[in-house]
Order: structure tokens, then sequence, then C-alpha cells
């Protein structure tokens, strides 16, 4: 076990993957591809302003919550069944001079008599087990956030895994991931439903290897869960190659996605804010271009330009390099291509 920095934080890790992938899950487990999810989720921790009791429910080495202390200020406990890991998040937290409760046993048994303000569920692969106890472990208007790094099974790869384990159908192709995000979102809002509550999504995104959702418990609502086709149509029921159940409402509150970070950070929040009003789906330019019958397919940004100049809704998105965001017919996003083609 090394010594590793990240953020504020010094700690003690077993480093896991080389900066791409999910690493393997062994001894105390360090992935820092996942550092870029780790930063998003102090800055909006800090946006949020978030009181009260924060629990880090699968926590390893405790670099997640650590750092939510650290540089969020937040009250963190901690969460793990492994006792080397709950031995060395201890450790830990010694070294980053914090003071903390942490709690060797399953996440599940801790939820049936602990109830938290806010709560993240960040496993090693699916989180469809610790939903229901999360959910229930929440308070009033508390903070969920959930990492999903099973994407082969949400966007696309895996679909009878995906009926079986969310009980939705995923989508292949440019809207795989915003579709598993939607699929994910589903998920929780059903077992929300089951208890008497309903969800309101705050930031949704894709980083990286892993999708992650962050949502608010707030009172039963009469959100209804549908498909979206291929042609990016939102509709009532099932049909052929249709992607759902999902949640086809807003997944980014606009007002909610910081605005103070710079760099990559901040250039991730910005096509957040950019896309946050837009409808659900996104189209392929590649597509597009070749429905339009031109050549090379222009820049993205040239024909979100086009789209705009004809007075659409258009964006880029954080699911896809290629995706565009848009409530832009058919015949004028080809339209959009052909004038983007001549700039």
């Amino acid at each position: 076990m090394k010594e590793h920095q990240e953020g504020k934080a010094v700690f003690k890790a077993n480093l896991s993957g080389k900066d791409k992938g999910p690493g393997k899950a062994k001894g105390v487990f360090y992935n820092p591809a996942m550092k870029m999810s780790r930063d998003l989720h102090i800055a909006f921790a800090k946006e949020l302003e978030i009181k009260g009791k924060v629990l880090d429910g699968l926590a390893a080495s405790g670099i997640r919550g650590i750092r939510l202390a650290l540089e969020a200020g937040l009250n963190v406990e901690f969460c793990d069944t492994s006792q080397l890991s709950t031995k060395t998040i201890v450790e830990n937290l010694k070294l980053n001079g914090i003071v903390a409760e942490v709690y060797n046993e399953p996440v599940e048994e801790l939820l049936k008599r602990m109830k938290y303000d806010c709560i993240d569920i960040d496993p090693f692969g699916t989180p469809a087990p610790f939903l229901e106890a999360a959910i229930k472990g929440l308070n009033d208007n508390g903070i969920l956030g959930v990492s999903a790094t099973d994407t082969a099974v949400l966007c696309g790869a895996k679909p009878s895994i995906c009926m079986k384990r969310y009980g939705a159908r995923s989508m292949k192709w440019v809207s795989a991931k915003e579709i598993g995000v939607r699929i994910l979102l589903a998920k929780i809002h059903s077992i929300a439903s089951d208890i008497g509550k309903g969800i309101e999504p705050l930031l949704c995104y894709s980083e990286g290897h892993h999708l992650r959702v962050f949502i608010r418990l707030v009172k039963k609502n009469n959100t209804k869960l549908k498909w979206i086709n291929l042609d990016m149509e939102v509709i009532d029921k099932e049909e052929k190659d249709a992607g759902g159940p999902l949640w086809v409402d807003k997944i980014i509150n606009e007002n909610l996605v910081p605005t103070d970070c710079e760099g990559k950070l901040g250039k991730f929040f910005q096509t957040l804010r950019n896309e946050a009003n837009g409808p659900p789906g996104l189209y392929d330019i590649n597509d597009i271009a070749r429905n339009a019958k031109v050549g090379q397919t222009p820049k993205r940004d040239k024909i979100i330009k086009c789209l705009e100049e004809l007075g659409y809704f258009a964006s880029s998105s954080i699911f896809s390099p290629l995706g565009i965001k848009t409530n832009a017919p058919k015949t004028k996003r080809r339209e959009a291509v052909k004038l983007a083609q001549s700039l």
C-alpha cells in the first residue's frame, strides 16, 4: 500500500487501474481515473451548500469522503465491509486531521438504523443492489449520488442483463450513455415511488468509464416513465428498438451547475449548462451528414451554430463527442448540415 495525494488529501491505498477504466477491485481500492468524478462532486457539493450528515457508503480508501470533508467542509461518515479498508480509512482520517465515524459493515445494514442528509454510492460495478437501502436511508429532501461503471449493461452491449438488473431496454449508438443515465434514474424513481417518494434529478452525466447521477428525494409526484425511439421521439408505449422505460424529464438543473471552475472542469460544466434545457436524446452528426448527402461531415460547432440560426435549440453533449441535442426536425437538421458545409 502506497501513499497518494489527490486534491488536498494525503492517503494510503492500493492503486487500481492505470488512469483508464474501472481498474481491479483488490486491497484498499483507489482508482485515479475517478479523480475527475471526485473533482466534479466537490464543486457540485459547494454549489449545493450541502448541510447535515453525509455518508460515503462504499468508502474503500475513503478518498471521496475525505476530500468532501477537506474541500467542501462536509460532515462525512464512512462505511465499508472490508476490515482492511475501514482500518485504512481511520489511518487516512488521522493523516488529514479529520475526526469522523467509520463503520465496518454492509451499507445496507447501516442504513436500516441510520438516516443521512446526503448519501454517496460509488461501487465497483453496478449500483443496483444498493439503491433501495440508499433511498430508504435518506432524510426527506436528502441528496443521493450514484456512480455506475456497468456501462456495457446500461449502454446497449448487454441488453438482457440490463432488463434483468434495471427493468429496461438499453440502446446503442450515439445516445447510449444518455439513455443509460435515464435508465438508472428510472430505477431510482421506481424504488422511491414504492415507498411513497419522488425524485428530482439535479446533475447527471457521463465521464470516462462511468455514469453518475445526483438526485434529491422529494414528495411523490406524477412523473411517468416513457420510451425513446430511434428517431429520438418520446413515446408512451414500447415499440421495436426503443429504449425504456426511462426518465424523460430534465436530468440537469442549469441553476445548480457550478460556474466558477476553470480548465477541464470548467469546460465540462459549460457543456452541461448548454444542454441542460434541451430535449432528451442525441443525433449523430455523421448520420445527419449522410442523410443530407454531403461529403465530409462539418464540425459539430458549425452545425450547432446553423441550427441556432434556423431558430432551434442546439447544443453539444457531455454524453458523446458526435452527438447534437436539438429540437429541430429532420429536414432542418439536414439543412443545417448543408449550411455548415459552406462555412
